[in-house]
C-alpha cells in the first residue's frame, strides 16, 4: 500500500488530465436542464454547445453558454500551466485536451460540442488574428461557395486554411503555434460528421 501511496502523476500527464475535465465540463445540458429545455444532446443538431443551447432556451443563456464554454480553454491552460511550473507547453497540452474533452465529454458519455467556443477562446486571447483569417474564408464559403448551405462544412474548410496561413506568416510563439496544429484537426473531425448537414 505504501508503494501505490508514493506514485506520483507525471505533471504533464496531469496537466493533460485536469484539462479535459475542465473541457468536458456540460454548460450546454446543464444550462437547458436549468431551463426545463428539452435535452440539447437530444434536440436540433444533437451538438451540447452555445448555438444548439441557444436554440433551445433563448440568445442570453445560449450566448452565457459561448462564454463559459470560450473559458474553460483559458482555465485548463491557467491550471494546466500551474501543474507544469510554468513550462509554455502547457498550453498546447491544456489546449488539446479542454477541446478534446468539449467534443467528447466523460460526463454525458462523450455526447459533446463541437469545441468552436472552447478552442476560438484561446485563439481569441493568444492568436487574434486566426480568427481575423479565418471568418473571411467562412464568410466567402457560406455564402459565395454554398449558398449559405453546409456551415459545418465551412468550418471544415476554413480552420486548417486559418491555421496554416497563421503558423505560416504571423510571429507567433512555438507554444501557440503547436496549440493551433494540435487543437486545429480535432476541431476538423468534430465537424467531419455533420459535412453534409445543412444549417
Amino acid at each position: 500500500m505504501s508503494n501505490i501511496a508514493n506514485v506520483s502523476i507525471p505533471p504533464y500527464l496531469l496537466a493533460a488530465i485536469v484539462a479535459y475535465l475542465i473541457g468536458a465540463f456540460p454548460t450546454g445540458v446543464i444550462a437547458t436542464k436549468l431551463k426545463g429545455a428539452p435535452d440539447v444532446r437530444y434536440t436540433g443538431s444533437g451538438h451540447t454547445g452555445g448555438t444548439n443551447t441557444m436554440r433551445l432556451t433563448g440568445p442570453v443563456v445560449g450566448a452565457a453558454v459561448v462564454v463559459i464554454d470560450g473559458l474553460k480553454g483559458l482555465l485548463a491552460w491557467g491550471v494546466a500551466f500551474i501543474i507544469t511550473q510554468g513550462s509554455p507547453y502547457a498550453l498546447p497540452i491544456a489546449g488539446l485536451m479542454a477541446v478534446t474533452g468539449h467534443c467528447w465529454p466523460i460526463y454525458t458519455r462523450f455526447h459533446g460540442g463541437m469545441g468552436l467556443a472552447t478552442g476560438g477562446g484561446l485563439m481569441l486571447v493568444l492568436s487574434p488574428f486566426t480568427i481575423a483569417i479565418g471568418l473571411p474564408i467562412w464568410a466567402i464559403l457560406y455564402v459565395g461557395v454554398f449558398k449559405k448551405r453546409y456551415s459545418p462544412r465551412c468550418v471544415a474548410i476554413a480552420l486548417p486554411l486559418a491555421a496554416i496561413i497563421s503558423i505560416l506568416f504571423l510571429p507567433l510563439t512555438a507554444p501557440v503555434k503547436w496549440m493551433l496544429l494540435l487543437v486545429t484537426p480535432v476541431l476538423v473531425i468534430k465537424h467531419l460528421p455533420d459535412w453534409n448537414r445543412i444549417v
